[in-house]
């Protein structure tokens, strides 16, 4: 039978020829007898296709598929399918099933949060200071977790811009890793090694085992449904995770303290784009209501994946000075390009400009995640100020940009001109040039991070 965490509400057809419409009437006998050779024509099928054939198949069509027939139900419990399924979620293939006693067990233990660790990223609407964490999947202990990522700067140095002497400017090369000492998300199979795993029954919002609950303080991951798109978003943003400032394909709703959280019902009304944490305080004799709800959500790969035409996107870490250092997505956009004051407007010739945009995945009480904290409009040709000529940035491409700053709680926002000095694809400095202040940020090794 097909495994009750791989169903949803559609249930397997098994109906025999009799249910199908056949009947002991002579003239219905054609009818059965050709239900019947549809039914088993896969019998003739070499079992090489057929194998070939099942290896396209999701997990809940391969279980659905494995409960109507023993010849079926044979070549679905190969284990190379299910090896292939969970190695389809992870970014690095792993080749055995680890304290599972196989790689189907191991699929039914986490299903359905195999898209956690297959995301990698995610970011959180916490106020004002957000969050990063990265999520992988542990083959050794056979768990899925997440953890915040952290950078710690060490005491800076002084070095001067001979170019502009009168420029401060701090050097940078923080310690970026994760913090092992307290997940954030934990889902373990507390007998692994059974061959048969517990019956599964939908759990929208599962309790986890955290080692905060030696404090009283407990977690649980909720799924969340799917819901807003990114248009949708853009009527509200501020009740809508991620951040309309990051191009998203679905958008949550922000957990409240007037609202409660909607769960999905089923797994196909189940988003793979974010989940909530949820963790509150239990005193034995003290009731409490102090419940918070953290929504996450995952960034497109795209725009965190760098290319030839879009070198320097990805995840970095920039020094926010006396905030510290600030986690930061940086993407580029090609967009078409204004024509130059008195050129000709009727030329056949389409030009685009690569705009280079720098949103908060983490912030501060002054810009908070999910702001914009800088652009340049065009790190191209038209955007060009200079090549710089002078120490410590001889060779790198200044362009013209603009920064955003504001008053305690994002008051009185706005933008003040800067220039990117773009030193590598993994080094870039960014010049305040109303506050004469040089600040450095640095490529986060995503992967590096995430290996065990």
């Amino acid at each position: 039978m097909a495994d009750p965490g791989l169903s949803d509400e559609q249930p397997v057809d098994d109906r025999g020829p009799q249910e199908l419409g056949a009947t002991d009437e002579i003239s219905t006998g054609s009818r059965v007898n050709h239900v019947f050779q549809k039914a088993s024509i896969i019998d003739r099928l070499p079992p090489e296709l057929i194998h070939q054939i099942l290896s396209y198949l999701s997990a809940r069509d391969l279980a659905n598929v494995s409960a109507t027939c023993r010849v079926l139900a044979e070549h679905g419990s190969d284990d190379g399918h299910w090896s292939c399924l969970v190695n389809s979620h992870l970014p690095a293939a792993i080749n055995d099933p680890g304290p599972f006693p196989s790689f189907r067990r191991l699929y039914l233990a986490h299903q359905p949060y195999w898209f956690i660790p297959q995301n990698k990223i995610w970011i959180s609407d916490t106020d004002a200071v957000g969050g990063l964490i990265l999520a992988r999947y542990d083959h050794r202990r056979g768990v899925i977790e997440a953890y915040r990522l952290v950078a710690e700067r060490p005491r800076p140095g002084f070095h001067l811009w001979t170019g502009r002497p009168d420029v401060m400017i701090l050097s940078f090369d923080p310690a970026v890793s994760l913090w092992l000492d307290a997940p954030v998300l934990f889902l373990k199979d507390e007998r692994p090694s059974d061959a048969v795993t517990a019956c599964q029954t939908w759990d929208p919002d599962r309790r986890m085992p955290m080692v905060g609950e030696e404090r009283r303080v407990i977690s649980s991951l909720m799924l969340c449904p799917k819901e807003s798109t990114e248009s949708e978003a853009q009527v509200d943003p501020s009740r809508f995770w991620p951040s309309h400032l990051i191009p998203a394909s679905e958008h949550l709703s922000r957990a409240t303290h007037s609202t409660v959280p909607k769960l999905p019902s089923c797994l196909s009304q189940t988003s793979t784009a974010g989940f909530r944490v949820k963790r509150w305080a239990k005193f034995r004799l003290i009731p409490t209501d102090s419940v918070s709800i953290s929504t996450y959500a995952t960034i497109n790969p795209e725009l965190y994946t760098p290319t030839a035409e879009k070198p320097y996107q990805g995840i970095w870490v920039g020094d926010y000075s006396a905030h510290g250092c600030e986690f930061l997505l940086i993407y580029q956009e090609f967009q078409p390009a204004l024509p130059y004051v008195g050129s000709d407007t009727d030329s056949d010739v389409f030009t685009m400009r690569n705009t280079l945009r720098a949103v908060k995945l983490t912030g501060d009480p002054n810009v908070p995640r999910g702001e914009l904290t800088f652009c340049a409009n065009d790190i191209g040709p038209r955007g060009l100020i200079r090549i710089a000529d002078e120490e410590p940035f001889a060779g790198a491409r200044i362009v013209r940009s603009y920064g955003q700053v504001a008053g305690i709680n994002f008051r009185n926002a706005s933008y003040t001109a800067s220039q990117l000095i773009l030193i590598s694809t993994s080094y870039i400095a960014h010049f305040w040039q109303e506050m004469g202040h040089v600040s450095y940020l640095r490529r986060v090794d995503i992967d590096a991070l995430l290996k065990i």
